[in-house]
């Protein structure tokens, strides 16, 4: 009988899997017991701490008919980094079929958040099976494939394609996605900055505890990311929602009642804007001419067609840029409470709708501003033809005076 073929991947992926959920549990678990400050019976702890991994990966939570679909983007970024650093750990040989590694355990990781959302639903709590089993196979197979990649240093294998220009397109995109949202995060810590006197009020009026205060500064760290994506849906145009009552777009804040939270003191003020805010839906259209600007696709020997063939990647780059963008954006919304606060967010599809085009067209306009500045950059200086090398000479006036001076003329 011939031999079944070697699968070298196996053993590191299952450990990779099987670590990264202990580890994450075990953070759920210790942030559960900071937060109820006493010692609640084991099993209780243990399935308030798998319910909080699932729910960190977008799972939802329903609590007696009341939906909770926000996912908190800064705990997932958490068991991301969590991943990463068990599969880092694991690793320790170099990982020569990637893709089959990354998708083990993004398999396991997937089957065995959905047994544990079956289990650990009650009447009270439930928790989304399908949800559940979509989240950790995404953060379990992006977090493996970057932990074993970086692991040895080989971030290549992290690569869909040898295609030069396609590469080009990603790492301009890459690009775009940095400058939009680095913008935002730069926008929603001046707010925070601004209202720092606010969000100390609302931490006074909840009054927490040495270990509900530790608690709530954990959860408004991995707050900010969902801000700040907040905050570039504003930049784009949508804005969001935050309830029945309240809005934010470019052309001003409606708040209503506004949960005490203190990381939601970064609200403008109520009334419209100041004109001059309008500038800052200009944002999304630098950040396409920062991807088509750093886009430097392989160009055609024709120089008649280099222009358009680095414009259309400028585009596709700015594209690309935008579909990230508006994707994040997109699943930054839920509800988060029942009646008037069971929509908060940006809209799904409008976010996406915008950015694909505005960072398109930037790009566009960035690859020829590229094209350009390359066009006028200055070129090295010929070398004779016989192939001698001549000696570089001052100008006059960098020489003594004198008979024996040289005229660069002579």
């Amino acid at each position: 009988m011939p031999e079944p073929p070697a699968s070298p991947y196996l053993r590191p992926a299952f450990l990779s899997a099987g670590l990264a959920i202990t580890l994450g549990i075990a953070v759920s678990g210790v942030l559960t017991l900071i937060a109820q400050g006493g010692a609640p019976s084991v099993p209780a702890l243990l399935r308030t701490a798998v319910q909080g991994w699932l729910i960190a990966q977008g799972s939802g939570l329903d609590i007696e008919g009341t939906s909770i679909r926000l996912v908190p983007l800064g705990a997932t970024a958490l068991v991301l980094l969590v991943t990463a650093l068990a599969a880092r750990w694991i690793a320790a040989d170099p990982v020569e079929e990637l893709g089959p590694y990354a998708a083990t355990v993004a398999g396991s990781c997937g089957a065995v958040a959905a047994i544990l959302a079956a289990v650990t639903n009650t009447g009270e709590l439930h928790t989304s099976v399908v949800r559940a089993a979509f989240g950790a196979f995404a953060v379990g197979g992006i977090g493996s494939a970057v932990g074993a990649a970086r692991k040895h240093r080989r971030t290549e294998m992290l690569w869909f394609t040898d295609r030069a220009d396609v590469r080009a397109v990603v790492r301009g995109a890459g690009w775009g996605v940095a400058t939009l949202l680095g913008s935002a995060a730069t926008l929603v810590i001046v707010l925070l900055t601004v209202h720092l006197d606010r969000a100390a009020d609302l931490w006074a009026l909840l009054d927490p505890d040495v270990g509900g205060g530790v608690a709530l500064a954990a959860m408004c760290l991995l707050s900010v990311p969902t801000l700040v994506l907040w905050a570039t849906s504003v930049l784009i145009g949508p804005g969001f929602v935050l309830g029945t009552d309240t809005s934010v777009d470019l052309t001003g804040s409606h708040l209503g009642a506004v949960p005490g939270f203190p990381p939601l003191a970064a609200l403008p003020a109520p009334g419209e804007f100041s004109t001059w805010v309008f500038v800052l839906g200009l944002v999304p259209l630098l950040a396409g001419i920062v991807a088509g600007f750093k886009t430097d696709p392989p160009l055609p020997g024709d120089s008649d067609s280099a222009l358009l063939h680095r414009l259309g990647h400028g585009a596709a780059a700015g594209a690309v840029a935008g579909l990230v963008v508006g994707l994040a954006v997109a699943v930054s919304g839920g509800g988060i409470g029942p009646g008037r606060m069971a929509e908060a967010g940006p809209p799904v599809l409008t976010p996406l709708l915008v950015a694909v085009p505005v960072l398109a067209m930037g790009g566009a306009l960035g690859a020829v501003l590229a094209h350009y500045r390359g066009a006028r950059a200055p070129r090295e200086p010929e070398q004779p033809q016989d192939g001698a090398t001549r000696r570089p000479r001052l100008r006059w006036r960098h020489q003594p005076p004198g008979p024996d001076r040289r005229d660069e003329d002579t």
